[in-house]
């Protein structure tokens, strides 16, 4: 069988077991347990789990657990109603403060969950009322609210990030430190979006300046820093282990979770109960990560094994358009693609075929797969099938799909000229992780 009819089969394979609605990893060990079958028979198996051994108990996964609990940490410890608060005190007068304030805050709930999902989710049923009650515009405030769920994976600590790294063989450290700047233009620019539209069209801005109470007061602005310098202290303790060498992400990690344990105490939301529930769920994520990960590196070794990966290569090579085409082709299908699938779905079918791809193309990883990171956490807020706008749906029934779709359009266009700029100036990406090699 040639290999493009390899690629095809397997593909094919997949994307109808997705349809069944099995979970990912079931699909994915489907797949590889009818492929060693197929292709080695019975005595193949012992290929299947000698590769699912080797990856689970791989050192540098250690990273994953470490992280889930951290964020399951950070999000029970009960700093969120403390940040909103603090952050509508610090940020002052401005046009769209209040949109401003909700990109800040789902940039920092990014780096404590990780999980757009969640973010939008408690921005959704949280902070929505509150900009509406003030005279916000509806479709601005989902769009801002949706925006600010494209950071949650980019921004570090992410465990998609480290998933990413870890199936792409690229230094997880590097790859969280690649997504601090890219993570805040990001921000800036949905940000800077939300402030031109209100400056052009005042009556999309809220009718209240500043919150009653929060004027003119040096005291109250000195201890509303002082409420979450705990939560940023822990966020960029993280960070800094890992960005000037100190330490390793997992040591980083560890550092983390003892830190968000002390906050816990310190907010008064430590308990017994609190301590298991967040080590139940990052258990149970856990697995459910490796289990992935372990069947999506058997999967590269069955293409690598069938010769598809190198008659890919072959293809490519052979190909007499420009490598900057191709890499507009492969984005493009990423984007296309991300609209009907789940992030970890794509990433799993993606990775062992374009990884081979890059080295060839001659393309720098750190800078590929970062912008391969923002081009899935789009499919997340691009009509007509992105869940987040589902999430943000459930939490805000009396909001119609079809106004989801109009706020969510113009923050897509936001995200791909940025994406854009990145890809013009990819030192936007590169420059962080290569100033602290």
């Amino acid at each position: 069988m040639s290999w493009w009819a390899i690629l095809l089969s397997v593909f094919g394979l997949l994307l109808a077991l997705f349809a069944t609605g099995l979970p990912i990893f079931a699909c994915f060990m489907l797949v590889n347990v009818v492929a060693v079958l197929a292709l080695m028979g019975v005595p193949g198996l012992g290929l299947f789990v000698n590769s699912m051994l080797e990856t689970t108990t791989n050192e540098a996964l250690v990273a994953i657990p470490l992280y889930v609990l951290l964020g399951e940490l950070l999000f029970r410890a009960g700093g969120v109603s403390v940040l909103y608060q603090s952050l509508n005190q610090l940020i002052g007068a401005m046009p769209g403060r209040l949109y401003v304030i909700a990109i800040t805050l789902a940039g920092i709930l990014g780096a404590i969950s990780g999980s757009a999902m969640a973010s939008v989710a408690m921005l959704g049923r949280f902070i929505y009322p509150s900009m509406i009650e003030r005279g916000c515009s509806r479709r601005l405030t989902i769009g801002m609210i949706l925006a600010g769920a494209t950071l949650d994976p980019i921004i570090p600590p992410s465990v998609l990030a480290v998933i990413l790294a870890t199936l792409a063989n690229i230094s997880i450290a590097e790859f969280l430190i690649a997504g601090i700047v890219p993570g805040i233009v990001l921000g800036g620019a949905f940000a800077a979006y939300a402030v031109v539209r209100t400056i052009i069209d005042p009556s999309l801005d809220s009718k209240v300046a500043r919150d009653p109470g929060d004027r003119g007061d040096w005291r109250q602005t000195l201890w509303s820093a002082l409420q979450i310098l705990p939560l940023v202290g822990i966020i960029f303790l993280v960070l800094g282990l890992v960005m000037f060498g100190v330490a390793q992400p997992t040591e980083a990690a560890a550092v983390g979770i003892f830190g968000s344990i002390l906050m816990s105490v310190l907010y008064g939301k430590f308990s017994g109960k609190m301590l298991y529930e967040a080590c139940f769920g990052a258990a149970f994520t856990t697995a459910t990560i490796l289990i992935i990960i372990a069947s999506s590196k058997l999967f590269s070794q069955l293409l690598a094994f069938t010769g598809a990966t190198a008659g890919l290569i072959d293809f490519t090579s052979q190909l007499a358009i420009n490598r900057w085409l191709l890499f507009f082709i492969m984005m493009a299908a990423v984007f296309f693609f991300c609209k009907f699938m789940d992030q970890l779905a794509l990433m799993l079918i993606a990775v062992p075929v374009y990884s081979p791809l890059i080295v060839h193309l001659g393309f720098d990883p750190i800078w590929f797969w970062m912008l391969f990171l923002i081009n899935i956490t789009l499919g997340g807020i691009t009509p007509p099938f992105g869940y987040t706008m589902f999430v943000f749906k459930s939490v805000r029934p009396e909001v119609s799909m079809t106004e989801i779709y109009w706020s969510a359009a113009p923050i897509v266009g936001v995200a791909l000229l940025t994406m854009v700029l990145m890809s013009i100036f990819p030192q936007i990406v590169t420059w962080l992780p290569a100033a602290l090699r």
